[in-house]
């Protein structure tokens, strides 16, 4: 079971992820990703993106300057000790339009540095609006 300095961990991860893609702080990468980290972009129709150089190389072209990650919940998966599950709400902000919106599905694994990104997956919401 994971207890609650597990799921601090997790959630710091989560954070740093932010400021490490954000700010380009590419040096603190070993604090969030996994060795065999994937970006998963299936959502989007494209490939997966693998490692932590792999996701450093594809933002640099992208066109969000800022993003916050909020509403995380933590759970431990049924593939055993060690392994966690993270779902997360995140709002973009793009060099231009309005704000984006989505979902995070994260999965953890524990290592000898703590816990790390091992799989992230990610989608954008629609907006919705009843007729």
């Amino acid at each position: 079971m994971l207890s609650a300095d597990d799921i601090a961990q997790i959630e710091q991860v989560i954070a740093e992820y932010g400021h490490v893609v954000d700010n380009n702080r590419w040096d603190r990468a070993h604090l969030v990703f996994a060795r065999e980290f994937v970006y998963d972009f299936s959502a989007f129709d494209r490939p997966d993106i693998e490692g932590a150089v792999g996701l450093r190389e594809a933002l640099k072209s992208r066109k969000i300057y800022s993003h916050h990650t909020t509403n995380i919940t933590v759970e431990e998966t049924e593939t055993g000790a060690w392994r966690a599950v993270a779902r997360s709400k995140f709002i973009g902000f793009p060099v231009e339009g309005p704000p984006i919106t989505g979902d995070y599905l994260d999965d953890f694994i524990h290592t000898d540095e703590g816990w790390r990104l091992l799989r992230r997956r990610s989608s954008v919401r629609e907006p919705s609006f009843p007729r």
